[in-house]
């Protein structure tokens, strides 16, 4: 029985740390698109953002941008306020291996404020 629960431990531990992998669902190319924010979830363990972004041809496509944990922002200065549903952002990230995805590293809001995975600019 102990055997049992050691080695649940061990598979439960590899989930978690699993989940929190980028590397599998997102590649180093930093990509840019502006938007409307039709969405905000800011929560633990990631917050995301749903866009609605036009592509070259006029065409509306939503894009995913997911993030950081709701407490990790806070901690450097984002707030629920930060970020309105129907302002127009603009986004970097490293692209997804998904269509329309990406994991955000910067975001500059209307009135000019940056942020970036680091706080702040």
């Amino acid at each position: 029985m102990k055997k049992l629960l050691i080695v649940g431990l061990i598979f439960a531990s590899a989930q978690v740390v699993a989940h929190h992998a980028t590397v599998t669902n997102f590649t180093q190319n930093i990509i840019t698109v502006t938007g409307k924010v039709e969405q905000i979830r800011f929560q633990n363990p990631h917050s995301s953002i749903l866009m609605k972004v036009a592509d070259e041809e006029g065409e509306e496509k939503y894009w995913l941008v997911e993030s950081d944990a709701r407490t990790t922002y806070e901690k450097k200065g984002w707030s629920l306020d930060s970020i309105r549903v129907g302002s127009e952002i603009t986004v970097s990230g490293r692209e997804g291996r998904r269509d329309y995805t990406m994991y955000l590293t910067r975001a500059e809001l209307e009135d000019g404020t940056v942020f970036t995975s680091s706080g702040t600019e």
